[in-house]
């Protein structure tokens, strides 16, 4: 879309007014619905490559079955003047990441939630997955009411498709359940594992996996291989009930989550002080079980780096590179080194080829250099490697200086400085 529709009139009957937020696809405007005399959302694409189109389509036809009063509803969907449109109800108010920013009461949380639930309960007895739950997809209206928006990457259980092309990861990356990464579809359990993301965030105030520079690489890696820490661990002043099933939903064996956000919904209750909702019997709590560790994270062998990459690469892309450094990442762990190095060395050469893209090239250089120095401890490198990373590193550091990340410059040069104190190496 080359101008803005601000001021247009789509199908003679919707004004655009007003821009609200936009998006990787589409954009979202506050309008009027001339015919009814309703405020009303309208969402626009502005992409129309590829599926794109049909992705848009199928959006307003996964919204517009689903008819409950905590999901944003569907009025209408069409094309005018060349512009593919969807007609929503507007919902206005907070999102959860206004909640998040602002704090807000455990038994607050919890009374959300369950409505959260019911929405996806019912989403998913309609046969549609949700697939990108996070806390700007949930607003809480002036009255109280949680409204889920953005079905624009819901897909049908019945859809074998995926709705992603060319293995693109669509969704926010530290909302996504571990198997997302694995190149497996989302389902069900996908859903309640991104609502267990949200629901631990709103109790503590951050999310179970960060990284301090955002290195979506080690993200990606603690969502599978990492326990989160307890959210009591934050705030102690969480009930162990509703601690416990925060980390079941987090469970990486999508088998050890709840069954159903029915079930969730009644375990949520079962801890609201007082059993306001004490009418409705609570399923009995599961007994959680030890966390099955990926095979993928046992031997990080050849299977995971064709996982990985089929599922983060576009060819010559950034999500290439992503899936040669995850790659690494794990084969570094279980000292698989000729592995890790080939991945790595992959993963830089992609970033070269790309441009634009010093950043992530300096701080994979550096994953080189940790794993070499991890080598070198062990007695299986040479002086011929230690002093060929030496000069990556010493690449790395300009870049890490030039754009003053400061983190990745110590690590750095805390690297450099041993790889001269290894004895027979550098004197």
């Amino acid at each position: 879309m080359t101008s803005s529709p601000i001021g247009s009139v789509l199908a003679g009957r919707y004004r655009v007014d007003s821009l609200i937020g936009n998006g990787g696809m589409a954009d979202v405007y506050r309008g009027l619905d001339a015919t009814l005399d309703r405020p009303v959302a309208v969402k626009i694409l502005t992409d129309r490559s590829g599926d794109i189109r049909q992705r848009f389509l199928r959006e307003a036809r996964s919204m517009a079955r689903l008819n409950h009063p905590n999901i944003v509803s569907v009025y209408d969907a069409g094309e005018s003047d060349g512009l593919s449109y969807i007609i929503m109800e507007l919902a206005e108010g907070r999102t959860l990441r206004d909640l998040i920013d602002e704090g807000t009461s455990v038994e607050h949380t919890i009374s959300l939630f369950i409505e959260l639930c019911e929405a996806l309960e019912y989403a998913h007895g309609q046969g549609v997955i949700h697939r990108d739950i996070k806390p700007s997809n949930v607003m809480v209206l002036p009255s109280g009411v949680l409204k889920v928006m953005d079905f624009g990457l819901a897909r049908r259980t019945t859809d074998v498709s995926m709705s992603s092309q060319a293995g693109e990861i669509v969704g926010t990356i530290s909302y996504l359940p571990p198997e997302r990464f694995l190149g497996r579809a989302g389902d069900v359990a996908g859903d309640l594992y991104s609502l267990g993301v949200v629901l631990y965030e709103l109790l503590t105030g951050r999310l179970p996996f960060e990284s301090a520079d955002e290195d979506l690489v080690a993200i990606i890696f603690a969502h599978i291989n990492q326990p989160p820490r307890p959210p009591r661990a934050h705030t102690p002043s969480i009930p162990e009930a509703l601690d416990a099933l925060v980390l079941r939903l987090l469970a990486k064996d999508p088998a050890q989550r709840p069954q159903s956000a029915a079930q969730t919904a009644a375990e949520l209750r079962a801890v609201l002080p007082g059993e306001r909702h004490a009418q409705e019997s609570p399923t009995p709590p599961q007994q959680p079980t030890a966390q099955r560790q990926h095979p993928e994270s046992e031997d990080g062998g050849a299977r995971v780096r064709s996982m990985l990459e089929a599922t983060l690469r576009p060819a010559r892309s950034l999500n290439q590179a992503l899936g040669d450094v995850m790659a690494g990442m794990l084969a570094t762990r279980n000292r698989r080194y000729a592995e890790a190095e080939e991945a790595y060395n992959a993963a830089m050469a992609t970033l070269e080829q790309m441009g634009g893209q010093q950043t992530e090239w300096a701080k994979t250089a550096l994953k080189l250099a940790l794993m070499v120095l991890q080598k070198a401890t062990e007695g299986q490198t040479s002086r011929e490697e230690v002093f060929r990373c030496a000069q990556l590193l010493e690449r790395a550091i300009l870049i890490f200086h030039g754009r003053r990340m400061r983190t990745e410059l110590a690590d750095a040069e805390r690297v450099i400085q041993a790889f001269r104190r290894i004895p027979e190496r550098f004197g």
